[in-house]
C-alpha cells in the first residue's frame, strides 16, 4: 500500500521560489510506486492550498500564479484522534471535498518563517512523522550567531563575528567604529536569518559597511559583521542521516562570478531546459577537472545549476577532515534528513573554517550525492524512512507523567 507524502512547500520567505524549485525536483523523482504525493502550496500569505488534478505538480503552472492559486483549494492540516488530514477550509456547494489522510509530511522549504524550525513544530505538534531537522536543529541551524556560538562550543574552526542590533544603528558612528576596531576591513555583513545569499554584501571602508548594514536591516532585526577572508575558496558538504548515524556526501568547490555567490550565481546559472533533478550526465570536463553543470532549467534550475567542481580539488587529509567536522555537526545539532554544511578555506594559511549549515538545502543537495551511486529517487526514499524510523522511535519515548496536579 502507497504512502501519502505531502510535500510542503513556498511560505512566507524571501526563498520562496526557490522552495517551489527545490519542491518540483522532488517531486518530479520520488517514487510514484511507493508514494502518493500530496503537492502542497503554501502561499506568501501562509495559507495552504491543494489540488486534485495535480496542477501544483508541474511547473509550467506556477507562469500565472493568481490562476493556479483560483483552481486549487485552500486547505489545513487537521488531526482526527489518531491520524492527520488534509482537509478544506470552506466546502464549495459543487465538487468533491478534500479528506486526504497524511502519512508523512516533506517539508521543502528555505528561509524564515518556514526552514526556522516553526513549520517543524507545527507539524510535530501534530504527532505525524517529518522529514528534515526538528525544532531545535531548524532554529539554531537559521540563526548564524547562535550557528556559531554552537559551534565554538563544539571546538568548530570558525570566523569570529559581531551581531548588530537594529536599535544599535540609532548610533551608526559608534557601531561603524566599533565594528573597525574589532574585525578590520574588508568585512562580510549578512541578515543573522537568511540564505540564499540574500542581503549580503562586502564592505572594504566605512561607507560600504554604512550600505551593508541598511541593505542587510532591510530583511532582518539582526545583522552579522564578520570579517571577510579576501583570498579564499569555499568547499560544501552535504550528510544524510540523523543523529545516530549519518553519512557524508562528495566535496564540491562551487563556483560564480563574485567572491561572494550571490542569488544569480546560486539559482539563475544554469541553461535552458526544465526544473528536473537527477540529470543522466550531471559532470562535464573542463580543463581535466570535473564541473558539475547540471541543465535543470536555466534561470531556475535551483542549486543543481550552480557550476561547481565535484569532487572538490583537496588534499586527502583537509578533504577527510572537512568531512568529519561536517558529520560532528550534524549529528551534535541533532539535524536529520539531508543538510548541506558550507566551509571557508583561507588559501593563504590553508585553514578551513564552517561558514554555514543550510537544514534543508537547495535542491536537497541531491547533486552531491549522485557522485557516490545514490540516485535522488533512493535519496528520496532513505528521506522518508529515516522520518518514519525517528517517529517511531519518539512514540515509544514517555512524554506524560501520572500525576494530576489538578486534582
Amino acid at each position: 500500500m502507497k504512502l501519502n507524502v505531502a510535500i510542503v512547500f513556498g511560505g512566507k520567505s524571501t526563498e520562496h521560489e526557490v522552495s517551489v524549485i527545490s519542491a518540483l525536483q522532488a517531486i518530479e523523482n520520488i517514487d510514484k510506486e511507493k508514494y502518493n504525493v500530496l503537492a502542497i502550496y503554501m502561499d506568501k500569505q501562509g495559507d495552504f492550498y491543494f489540488n486534485k488534478d495535480n496542477l501544483l505538480n508541474d511547473s509550467k503552472n506556477y507562469k500565472d500564479l493568481k490562476a493556479l492559486i483560483n483552481n486549487s483549494t485552500n486547505v489545513h492540516f487537521v488531526k482526527i484522534k489518531k491520524n492527520v488530514y488534509i482537509k478544506e477550509l470552506n466546502k464549495k456547494l459543487f465538487g468533491g471535498s478534500v479528506n486526504e489522510v497524511v502519512d508523512v509530511v516533506f517539508p521543502i522549504v528555505h528561509g524564515t518563517n518556514v526552514e526556522d524550525g516553526n513549520l517543524q513544530g507545527f507539524f510535530h505538534t501534530l504527532n505525524v512523522p517529518v522529514v528534515g531537522p526538528d525544532t531545535l536543529a531548524a532554529a539554531i541551524s537559521m540563526d548564524k550567531y547562535v550557528m556559531k556560538e554552537y559551534w565554538k562550543a563544539l571546538d568548530i574552526p570558525v570566523i569570529d563575528a559581531i551581531r548588530i542590533d537594529r536599535t544599535d544603528m540609532a548610533d551608526i558612528n559608534t557601531v561603524l567604529k566599533m565594528i573597525e576596531k574589532k574585525i578590520k576591513y574588508p568585512v562580510i555583513v549578512k541578515p543573522i536569518n537568511l540564505g540564499s545569499s540574500i542581503g549580503i554584501k562586502k564592505a572594504s571602508n566605512s561607507e560600504g559597511l554604512k550600505d551593508a548594514l541598511d541593505l542587510a536591516f532591510t530583511f532582518a532585526d539582526f545583522v552579522l559583521v564578520e570579517k571577510a577572508i579576501s583570498n579564499m575558496r569555499e568547499i560544501n558538504c552535504a550528510v544524510l542521516g540523523d543523529k545516530f548515524s549519518a553519512m557524508c556526501s562528495e566535496l564540491e568547490e562551487p563556483f560564480g562570478n563574485d567572491e561572494i555567490l550571490s542569488f544569480a550565481d546560486k539559482y539563475m546559472s544554469g541553461s535552458k531546459g526544465g526544473i528536473k533533478g537527477g540529470s543522466k550526465k550531471p559532470l562535464i570536463k573542463n580543463d581535466g577537472n570535473k564541473v558539475s553543470n547540471n541543465k535543470l532549467g536555466g534561470k531556475v534550475g535551483g542549486m543543481a545549476s550552480l557550476k561547481r567542481k565535484i569532487p572538490a580539488e583537496l588534499d586527502n587529509e583537509t578533504a577527510s577532515n572537512i568531512k568529519q567536522c561536517a558529520k560532528k555537526i550534524f549529528k551534535y545539532l541533532g539535524c536529520s534528513g539531508v543538510a548541506r554544511i558550507d566551509f571557508i578555506i583561507d588559501k593563504d594559511n590553508n585553514k578551513f573554517y564552517a561558514n554555514e549549515i543550510n537544514s534543508i538545502p537547495g535542491s536537497l543537495s541531491y547533486y552531491l550525492f549522485e557522485p557516490l551511486g545514490l540516485s535522488y529517487k533512493d535519496m528520496i526514499d532513505k528521506l522518508i524512512n529515516i522520518a518514519i524510523e525517528n517517529f517511531k522511535r519518539e512514540e515509544k519515548l514517555s512524554f506524560t507523567f501520572e500525576n494530576n496536579l489538578l486534582s
